[in-house]
């Protein structure tokens, strides 16, 4: 008896039924069914918004590094304390200029999408195959990142020893001068300090070439932090990892380090909501209450879209960013940047708002975003470069001259290199911006192509073969049970 309870139980396991300790495949958690095909509410069919959503994220930063670099009065609530706020000084519409919200969505993307395919797995019983998951991606994650970065660094190096920075550092951009490269005067001590920027970039977050990747390093740590969470809470029941979720959360708020906000905050936050994507109750609810959702995601969406407004310098100069920042004494803790803190709070309630919304989702999953989310990465790669580089010299020529002063400072008194007239600004700007997801494309399609490649092979000489051998059966020298 004992032999043919093992043998069944075995059957079942092999082809992936429910047993009376294990819960209903795959499918059925997904569907809310036992054999039903309707793909209604599946997370796997409806991932799509998250591309959409990465697509505006890359899209932000490029307006960011825009206003900065040279219309940084954008950051403030109004040009002066005395001046009228300028339209885009506004709340809510000032969210695409002052940054800091472009990559907060990084962050929660890399623990949405890192929890997905192990939560799947584990909650269809499969929890060797959700182990075998995070093994594998923990360890494809550091040569996805690596590689195409050291890439890019390797480019914007190359340019630089050509002179390529030279119009950047003469220019009256200051932020283009402070990340501008200057050359050092001879090639070996460039390559050198080409293997020491490969370093510390991976350990320090600095990198003297493009020091827009800065933030690789934090959502790699972040995404070993995802997938450590996964392996601790992989057998825990919905309800306690929800705990769990909510415990990290309200940690991360309380520590004051620099950035956790941003990345471990937003992380831990998109795994509670991929993990709630395959929970049938929350799934039903936002199936059938409609004007229920509708309840909750509009307010939402106009009280975070405020929440996030809050400028980065001078708050003090307008009244309502004024009240925000004698709020923050009781809301975050204190030392921190409050900027970033109120985008997290402000994207936290946006994105719940979208998590709610069918239509929202809809919109976020449209082709243009899509191909925007597409070409996210390759966008954050290359489009530093390309400003310091292929816009300048269309703001302000590509000679760099002509020059007076001897070499380039980020600030004193000497006269820079002025921009073009402002027709001219707003006819090369699109271009640019056109340039930089060509140039994007073409990375996505060949680099992005051949990086994968190259980790994929890695992959097979680390990992071992997987064997499909079948469960031992249990001997036939079963003592009888004797009555």
């Amino acid at each position: 008896m004992a032999y043919f309870q093992a043998s069944h139980l075995y059957t079942r396991l092999r082809d992936n039924l429910p047993t009376p300790s294990m819960p209903a495949p795959i499918s059925a958690v997904i569907l809310g069914n036992q054999g039903g095909t309707s793909t209604k509410g599946d997370p796997r069919k409806s991932v799509k918004w998250i591309d959409g959503l990465r697509g505006i994220a890359s899209f932000i930063v490029i307006l960011t590094h825009l206003a900065r670099g040279w219309d940084y009065e954008l950051f403030s609530p109004r040009d002066n304390e005395d001046a009228t706020p300028r339209i885009l000084q506004w709340p809510i519409l000032r969210i695409p200029w002052q940054g800091r919200i472009g990559v907060t969505i990084f962050g929660f993307l890399t623990g949405y999408v890192c929890a997905l395919k192990p939560l799947k797995l584990s909650r269809g019983g499969d929890i060797m195959g959700s182990f075998t998951t995070i093994s594998k991606s923990a360890f494809r994650r550091p040569p996805r990142l690596i590689f195409p970065a050291a890439i890019a660094m390797a480019i914007s190096w190359t340019v630089a020893q050509f002179g390529a920075f030279t119009v950047a550092n003469r220019s009256d951009c200051w932020w283009c001068r402070y990340a501008a490269p200057e050359v050092e005067d001879s090639l070996w001590k460039e390559i050198i300090r080409l293997g020491e920027n490969f370093l510390s970039v991976w350990t320090t977050k600095y990198m003297v070439y493009d020091d827009h990747q800065w933030a690789l390093l934090p959502l790699l740590e972040t995404s070993m932090l995802i997938y450590l969470l996964l392996f601790a809470t992989m057998f825990m029941r919905f309800r306690y990892r929800m705990v769990v979720y909510i415990g990290m959360i309200l940690y991360f708020h309380q520590d004051a380090a620099p950035d956790t906000e941003t990345f471990q905050m937003q992380a831990v936050y998109g795994m509670l909501l991929s993990d709630m994507s395959y929970n049938a109750t929350v799934r039903g609810w936002i199936e059938n209450h409609p004007y229920g959702r509708k309840m909750i995601s509009i307010p939402l969406t106009i009280f975070g879209l405020l929440v996030a407004s809050y400028p980065g310098e001078h708050p003090e100069w307008a009244s309502w960013s004024d009240i925000m920042f004698k709020a923050s004494e009781y809301i975050f803790p204190p030392d921190v940047n409050i900027g970033k803190r109120y985008s997290a709070l402000g994207l936290d309630m946006m994105i719940l708002a979208i998590y709610v919304s069918p239509s929202t989702k809809e919109f976020l999953s449209n082709r243009l975003l899509l191909w925007l989310g597409k070409q996210s990465f390759a966008v954050y790669l290359v489009h530093g470069t390309l400003l310091r580089v292929v816009l300048v010299w269309m703001l302000y020529g590509i000679s760099g001259q002509p020059w007076e002063g001897g070499e380039a400072a980020t600030e004193d008194d000497r006269e820079w290199l002025h921009l073009r007239p402002p027709w001219v600004v707003s006819i090369c700007i699109p271009i640019w911006i056109g340039i930089v997801y060509a140039c994007a494309a073409v990375w996505t399609a060949y680099v992005d192509t051949f990086c994968a490649s190259m980790t994929q092979k890695l992959e097979r000489a680390v990992f071992e073969e997987d064997e499909k051998a079948a469960l031992p059966l249990p001997s036939t020298s079963v003592p009888m049970r004797t009555t």
